[in-house]
């Protein structure tokens, strides 16, 4: 090996270490959350920063006073989105149909809050009408 050869392939490992690290970390978060009592999969609607929206998958998390609701390969340990039951106004749910023969139904949950914000949710059935 020449001398040259060695400080790529150091920077190939550590590269490699580097990936693997976050591939763990991004698989005990989602272990972490998903294993939480309360934990169910959910898309929500989310505003972009250019003012368009755009539906991102997640797990939503619900408590005794609040749902939080988890971005799905996010690093992020805190919840990207929390809704507390004293800022919810109304709830609306709409039953959609399934996309393929034999699939499952999914809901659509409106949130109104307080201060004219609406949040938009896509659920199973099972887990919207809880």
């Amino acid at each position: 090996m020449n001398t040259l050869s060695i400080p790529i392939l150091l920077l190939g490992i550590g590269m490699l270490f580097v990936v693997l690290v976050v591939v763990l970390l991004l698989v005990a978060r989602q272990l972490l959350v998903s294993r939480s009592r309360g934990a169910f999969e959910c898309t929500v609607r989310r505003r972009g920063l250019v003012g368009g929206s755009s539906w991102q998958h997640g797990l939503m998390r619900f408590g005794t006073d609040r749902l939080r609701w988890f971005r799905a390969f996010s690093l992020r340990l805190r919840p990207e989105l929390v809704l507390r039951r004293s800022q919810i106004r109304s709830v609306t749910r709409q039953n959609l149909p399934a996309q393929v023969e034999d699939g499952e139904e999914r809901c659509l949950i409106e949130f109104r809050l307080r201060g004219g914000r609406e949040v938009s949710a896509i659920v199973d059935t099972a887990s919207g009408q809880r």
